[in-house]
């Protein structure tokens, strides 16, 4: 509209308008001086007339938006139109004495025998606002009440996220909200849960912020407390602006979702309309933010929770089997060894012997990583230096693997040492390495690194104390696991691949060699992301650690003419034991049962040798009857055994140790039994 085309007004018929209107009115020039006001614009603005006539318009805006008003007011009049500013604006006024007041502004340009004039009504909705603003807190409040009762209360953490987002968007009158979670390990961020967006809106927006690491870099540090509309004008969000218009997105206020110091998302209302977010709005968004965030925590302590006490379930369990399976193999083995010697000079049952022998050792290869998830193996920590242990780990990688495989090996400078036995420690590496392997049948990267870690807090996110750590690192570009996969990865013979293919017994064990360890461990995966196993060791305490094992010298065996008592509550694995030192020439005694073995052992003073099963039922296990025997029998040598290998072959009930007798593992053979007690009588 131009100025030929505004209604002409007689300047008459204006001043009577002006009087007899409720409304503060004013009248301002093409150039935005003020050239009327009536007696409401006086006593709201607090000026007599003569001191306001004559004045710029700009006299009656807070100084900070005086420069802002002035070029709207240019655009307006280029293009003059009756127009009312909205009361979302909250355009604010400014009185005589300083005070401001709240303002809905009407405007009509008219043509006036003295020119274009535009005709401003003005109300103080000072009142109104507030009563709305208390309005929009009580709702606000509200929903923030109900977010927490349903974070606290829920039983299905995801069917409780997914409601949140349509609760906050009808708290803030907006129609869309998203709740945008990343993992530790994934480039690009992911849409947990959405209200009010399609699902091409939903592609474009995660293109919008880009990566994980855009976010983490906006909210670092507490750089910025949340991205709003007003903050696309800042240098940092220019490709933003453009991103979320493509998204069909003009506004915008979206806060971190930020716990035990790191990033685990944000949450963004989203508006088609270029909406401000006033600063209750953006508080209300945090205060969501920081249930949601404890939401996760608690889902996540839960999660860990009942994981450890299935894989402490499971680790009981398979002890169990494994110490039984060892009995087993023992006779098996045992009996196939005295074959052996009653078959001397027959080649084919030699072979056939032979080969069913191989088949126990693989059988006991199964047992041992077994009591390896149970924690029940023995473990010989020292301090070992990682660099060279992982250097050679790749020099042996880059060989077998695939050359389909690019194979990393990231040690950190001056990574310190670690309080583990490194057999187990290479063994654990290796195993996630063939692990990643088989995730890449097509090839990728594998990666595998250490580096030093401090935990300062309790509170860690890997459930260990505060202190000094090593964290190894293997990651693959493989397959990944879904969730429902990644939950059984710790778990004993649980597998995805084809039968015969794995045991599933690689993660389990090591799980349970770290956790035994002293440390923890973690896995990360996506399906289509590949996998990131972590696990943290505790650094070596050199002055703590035991002294390195010294092989003992063995002395000139002594003529097999002793007595041993044999004692063992399996009747079939007693057998092999006594026949196996019968055999030798060595006078054998045997029973089932401790007390049966302190009256034998009462009875005949002769028995040079005990040689006990460390479980032996419910009475007394072997390390109670070998202290027993030995406070009547000093000199008496003392051998045990177990299928066991750790933790019930290692303390006794008492809380004694089997470190002060020597111990041999089932199952065992008949020159490894014989070497034992010979070296025992050797050192008389």
């Amino acid at each position: 509209m131009t100025a030929q085309d505004l209604p002409f007004v007689d300047i008459d018929a204006l001043w009577t308008w002006f009087g007899i209107t409720t409304d503060a009115m004013l009248a301002v020039s093409e150039d935005g001086a003020i050239v009327a006001a009536n007696t409401h614009a006086e006593r709201l603005f607090g000026y007599k007339h003569e001191a306001l006539v004559g004045q710029p318009v700009e006299v009656l805006v807070p100084e900070p938006q005086r420069e802002a008003h002035r070029g709207h007011r240019r655009n307006y009049m280029a293009h003059p139109r009756a127009y009312m500013v909205s009361i979302d604006r909250e355009l604010v006024g400014v009185r005589r004495d300083g005070t401001r007041v709240l303002l809905s502004i009407s405007l009509v340009p008219v043509m006036t025998a003295n020119g274009v004039r535009v005709l401003a009504s003005l109300r103080d909705i000072s009142d109104t606002w507030r009563a709305r603003q208390l309005e929009e807190h009580a709702r606000l409040d509200t929903c923030v009440m109900e977010i927490g009762r349903l974070a606290v209360e829920s039983t299905d953490y995801e069917l409780a996220v997914q409601r949140i987002p349509e609760m906050v968007a009808n708290a803030l009158g907006v129609p869309a909200v998203a709740i945008l979670a990343i993992d530790p390990q994934h480039p690009e961020p992911h849409i947990q849960a959405t209200t009010g967006i399609t699902a091409e809106a939903r592609r474009r927006l995660i293109s919008a912020f880009g990566s994980t690491r855009f976010i983490r870099s906006v909210f670092a540090g507490g750089r910025f407390r949340a991205i709003t509309t007003a903050s696309l004008d800042d240098a940092n969000f220019p490709p933003l602006r453009s991103r979320l218009a493509a998204a069909g997105f003009k506004g915008i206020a979206m806060v971190p979702l930020f716990g035990r110091d790191q990033s685990l998302g944000a949450m963004a209302a989203l508006s088609p309309a270029l909406v401000q977010f006033d600063p209750d709005k953006v508080a209300f968004l945090r205060s969501v933010a920081n249930l949601l965030v404890a939401a996760m925590q608690r889902r996540r302590s839960e999660e860990q929770l009942a994981h450890i006490h299935r894989l402490d379930a499971l680790g009981q369990l398979t002890g169990g089997i494994a110490h039984d399976f060892n009995n087993l193999l023992t006779v098996v083995s045992g009996n196939l060894q005295l074959l052996e010697a009653e078959l001397a000079g027959q080649l084919g049952a030699q072979e056939s012997l032979a080969s069913a022998l191989r088949a126990v050792d693989r059988g006991s290869s199964l047992t041992h990583r077994l009591l390896s998830f149970a924690r029940r193996q023995p473990l010989q920590p020292r301090a070992v230096v990682p660099s060279p242990l992982m250097d050679e780990l790749g020099h042996m990688l880059r060989r077998t693997l695939s050359e389909t495989i690019e194979v990393h090996v990231e040690c950190a400078p001056n990574v310190r040492d670690v309080h583990a036995d490194p057999n187990e420690l290479d063994t654990a590496l290796v195993n996630l390495a063939l692990n990643a392997r088989d995730a890449m049948p097509r090839g990728g990267r594998l990666t595998i690194s250490a580096r030093d870690v401090e935990l300062t807090t309790p509170d860690n996110g890997w459930e260990l104390p505060p202190g000094r750590y090593v964290a190894f690192e293997v990651a693959d570009t493989g397959v990944g696991m879904p969730p429902e996969v990644k939950v059984h990865a710790f778990e004993p013979f649980f597998t995805t691949k084809e039968p015969g293919q794995g045991s599933g017994l690689g993660l389990s064990m090591v799980y349970g060699f770290v956790t035994q360890s002293g440390g923890a461990t973690l896995v990360d995966s996506r399906l289509g992301y590949g996998t990131h196993v972590s696990f943290l060791l505790p650094v070596a305490d050199r002055d703590a650690l035991p002294p390195a094992p010294v092989e003992k010298a063995a002395n000139a065996p002594r003529p097999a003419h002793a007595t041993i008592l044999v004692v063992e509550d399996e009747a079939e694995v007693r057998s092999v034991a006594v026949r196996f030192l019968q055999a030798i020439g060595y006078t054998v005694l045997s029973t089932a049962g401790a007390r049966q073995a302190l009256d034998i052992l009462a009875a005949r003073p002769d028995v040079d040798v005990l040689f006990s099963d460390v479980v032996l039922g419910h009475d007394m296990n072997g390390v109670e009857l070998a202290r027993s025997a030995l406070q009547s029998r000093p000199a008496l040598k003392v051998l045990l055994t177990s299928g066991y290998e750790g933790r019930d072959a290692t303390p006794g009930k008492d809380g004694g140790a089997v470190g002060s007798f020597d111990l041999l593992r089932k199952p065992y053979r008949r020159e490894q039994l014989v070497n034992a007690i010979r070296q025992l009588l050797a050192e008389v």
